[in-house]
């Protein structure tokens, strides 16, 4: 007890520091908020120089309730967007474009280049190189292409 009567302002600041830097190493986004409560009690204290420990303590509780619950919230109404969701699937982002082959396809079977990767193509038809193709879809590793009449 005789400790919390001795809090001041840069206990606080510290305490709201040791929990931002336990959150990188800890999953889920929930002692940032119980940092940044207590770094805002921290601020606080140092700008009332004679806030008590008691009201400080329920100042931080309160604090860190407000904004866990207000991030809670927030996410719910404002959910992330997924930045790359083709990542692991690579094929999909070329579905519907248009590319001329550079090799026959024989058999049903072929290749294409594509920027820096060669792919490989199935088609109904045979089809001769310099023809244009249009991607319809990706079968596993394979592009499935038809023959694209401009």
């Amino acid at each position: 007890m005789a400790y919390l009567e001795m809090m001041e302002f840069w206990h606080w600041l510290v305490f709201g520091l040791l929990l931002l830097v336990a959150e990188i190493f800890v999953a889920g986004a929930i002692l940032i908020w119980f940092g940044v409560a207590a770094l805002l009690v921290g601020v606080l204290a140092f700008a009332v120089p004679a806030l008590m420990w008691m009201p400080s303590l329920v100042l931080w509780a309160a604090l860190s309730l407000v904004l866990v619950f207000g991030w809670q919230q927030y996410r719910k109404k404002n959910p992330a967007k997924i930045a790359a969701p083709a990542m692991n699937r690579r094929g999909e982002q070329y579905v519907g474009r248009h590319f001329t082959l550079s090799h026959d396809i024989v058999n049903g079977v072929g290749e294409l280049h594509v920027d820096d990767t060669r792919w490989k193509i199935v088609s109904h038809h045979d089809l001769p190189a310099g023809s244009k193709v249009k991607v319809i879809a990706v079968e596993g590793t394979s592009l499935r292409v038809e023959e694209f009449i401009s």
